[in-house]
């Protein structure tokens, strides 16, 4: 079942069905279910369960959801998930949180593949293959200087029809559009409309890639603002 078919179902049961459904659900796909379900909801079925348990699943949600979930609960419950999680999936919710919800930055994941402009095609995909995300968020491949400055991206299926060897800089590239960090969602939304995009890099001052914001969050940003 979709994650959004079991949100839609969930939604609609008693308080105490609802709680057997989700606890008995494993981390994975409450993470993806979580984040397809309203935050008054998210709270309703986070309630109950002990820190160790909600670290679990958040940590299996992307980034970006994740720290817009710990956004909307108390600070002392946020503080105890975060304790509970691992090193590193906790730092990249960290940072997010320290962003406005409806800027750029709080939209954005920080799940995405980025690699030098000198490599090659096959070092694309073994970075794939290592991806720890969602795959199949993944459309473009982001290009980068010596700084972590991005030059370029290439769209996913231009890499997939070359030769292994390839380098990333020969292949022909996409349209680069960038967000600054702290542009709003209405800014946001009018670039993905603009340019028909499928996501959209952020950067920093310095012109460094620091995360991405895919199509879904734009369209549950505008399911919101309604």
């Amino acid at each position: 079942m979709h994650p959004s078919e079991l949100a839609e179902i969930l939604a609609d049961l008693a308080p105490a069905e609802r709680e057997a459904i989700f606890t008995a659900l494993d981390e994975e796909v409450a993470a993806e279910t979580l984040e397809e379900v309203e935050p008054k909801l998210q709270k309703a079925l986070l309630e109950g369960m002990d820190e160790e348990r909600i670290a679990g699943i958040v940590e299996e949600m992307d980034p970006g959801a994740a720290a817009d979930l710990l956004s909307e609960l108390s600070d002392e419950q946020s503080e105890a998930i975060l304790e509970e999680m691992e090193p590193e999936e906790r730092h990249e919710v960290e940072e997010l949180l320290e962003f406005h919800e409806d800027s750029a930055a709080g939209r954005m994941t920080t799940e995405y593949v980025a690699l030098p402009a000198t490599a090659t095609v096959d070092q694309v995909l073994n970075a794939l293959h290592d991806f720890e995300g969602d795959i199949e968020t993944i459309t473009d491949i982001y290009l980068l200087d010596e700084e972590e400055r991005i030059t370029g991206l290439v769209p996913l299926v231009r890499i997939l029809l070359a030769k292994p060897g390839m380098p990333l800089s020969g292949l022909p590239q996409g349209h680069l559009v960038t967000s600054s960090v702290d542009a709003n969602g209405r800014k946001v939304a009018e670039l993905f409309d603009k340019y028909n995009l499928r996501s959209l890099p952020v950067v920093d001052r310095e012109g460094r890639l620091v995360g991405v914001v895919h199509a879904e969050q734009v369209i549950a940003l505008l399911r919101a603002n309604r």
